[in-house]
């Protein structure tokens, strides 16, 4: 049972990092000076950004050629309290990259283009933990404990990269249409395992372990229409994200249980390994207006995100099992998500010729009603359990505009956090744990930015245009 807790405590950790990128749509934002303004640039966004947050912006910026944001590192903290007893509390803390854009703007024929690769979602998680400690608990059992060993560990790990061509086109001078189509590349995968070794009396060796894992892999593509309008002085934008278009799909799940020594008639072995499951993946239909406002040579950037809900549906089915219950045991693999409205602001301040500062601040709702998990099938945690965090996001940095090319600095900050029921109904003699109280999570994320645009791949297609007769 102690083990068991462990386990789901460093679980939760995992999913967290999981779901806080799939079930929060803002958690990631992509173009150098969109992220220094936290995504808020559906009406004015002015780097290579545009062809996520609003294709028909292309035709109102200078081509850029090539643009590369990194945001280089990011450190996460997380806490979960009130987990075992109201005094209990695990932290967890990461460094690492994230994840990062390229990509550029050209004039092909007289159209104007643009090409982006954008890995767009990274989260890769290993924790383990071990222990020797022989507890009143396992005594009960087998008071003749001599040596005792617990191995756990989760892992998890999500890719998701978009591979994009953007195309818009004038109307008139006020107002500007575009497209932008990303091919996608989902990959998901998750395990834990846990395992108890006691040795009992000098000759007599008790072994316990479960195992479960999961993998799914989509690929498919995304359509995002924009619209870009010119109000006097006042830029104005409209995005249209829809759903995806799921092309391929595939998944796997196995559960193995191994119990031996424990006792006469106690043990069992149960494996089994399911491949080319059916499976799904969702993302829901969206729409952002935003507006960028001039105030003299500074501007103000105001954003409204909305996105549908998702009604319940099986992303991975998964046949019942037989664990020695009366009955097959259901391995319930759901999501729902709900609607969500985030809003946000920046700013863009003027200093000089060479430099500009940005600043931004944007809301990040949860929007997981039901989250897909793989938990322990031999206790009551197997059902889905919604966990997700609303997020608020800062951001900040400079544009320093040199000869040869522009170098973005900043840092950007989101923190969260979530309550949800504690899982555990602890009745066991050897633990008294105070477990009525709801847990909380906490998240908080730094991250570092370094972008750079060289107009260096421009100038090659210029030459090209003149050699063929283009403009």
């Amino acid at each position: 049972m102690r083990a068991k807790i462990i386990l789901f405590c460093i679980g939760i950790c995992s999913t967290m990092l999981n779901w806080s990128q799939q079930g929060n749509y803002k958690f990631n934002n992509f173009g150098n000076r969109s992220i220094l303004l936290s995504g808020n640039v559906t009406g004015s966004v002015s780097d290579i950004g545009l062809v996520f947050y609003n294709p028909a912006r292309l035709t109102s910026i200078e081509n850029t050629g090539f643009a590369f944001n990194a945001k280089a590192y990011q450190l996460n903290s997380l806490i979960l309290t009130t987990v075992l007893d109201e005094e209990r509390q695990i932290e967890n803390t990461s460094f690492g990259g994230v994840p990062s854009m390229a990509g550029g703007t050209f004039k092909l024929f007289g159209e104007r283009f643009g090409y982006s690769f954008i890995s767009r979602r990274r989260n890769d998680l290993n924790l383990g933990i071990s222990s020797n400690q022989i507890t009143d608990n396992i005594l009960n059992f087998f008071p003749s404990t001599e040596n005792y060993g617990l191995n756990a560990s989760v892992n998890s790990n999500v890719r998701e990269d978009w591979y994009g061509l953007t195309w818009a086109t004038e109307v008139n001078d006020n107002l500007s249409l575009g497209i932008s189509a990303f091919g996608s590349s989902y990959k998901d995968s998750g395990s834990r395992s846990i395992s108890h070794t006691i040795q009992y009396n000098s000759d007599a060796v008790a072994y316990y372990l479960t195992q479960t894992g999961f993998s799914q892999k989509s690929y498919g593509l995304y359509l995002k229409l924009g619209m870009s309008y010119k109000l006097n002085s006042i830029d104005l934008g409209l995005n249209i994200n829809l759903p995806y278009l799921e092309i391929y799909e595939d998944a796997s799940y196995n559960y193995n249980q191994v119990v031996s020594g424990a006792g006469s008639g106690s043990d069992v072995f149960y494996t089994y390994g399911f491949d080319s499951l059916d499976a799904r993946r969702k993302e829901p239909f969206g729409i952002s207006i935003g507006a960028g406002i001039p105030v003299n040579r500074s501007k103000i950037h105001l954003n409204l995100d909305f996105v549908s809900g998702i009604s319940d549906f099986t992303r991975i089915r998964i046949p019942d099992i037989d664990i020695g219950q009366p009955n097959l045991i259901p391995v319930p693999f759901n999501e729902e998500r709900r609607a969500i409205i985030n809003f946000g602001a920046g700013g863009e301040v003027y200093i000089s010729e060479k430099f500009k500062s940005f600043f931004g601040f944007s809301t990040d709702f949860n929007a997981y009603k039901t989250n897909a998990s793989v938990l322990d099938l031999t206790t009551n945690d197997s059902d889905n359990t919604a966990i997700g965090a609303n997020y608020f996001h800062l951001s900040g940095g400079i544009d320093w505009k040199m000869s040869w090319a522009n170098i973005i600095l900043g840092i950007t900050y989101a923190t969260g956090s979530a309550d949800f029921n504690n899982p555990f109904q602890i009745n066991a003699s050897g633990l008294d744990f105070n477990n009525t109280q709801n847990s909380n999570l906490k998240n908080r994320r730094y991250q570092a930015i370094i972008g750079l645009e060289i107009p260096i791949i421009e100038k090659t297609i210029s030459k090209f245009n003149k050699k063929i007769g283009g403009e």
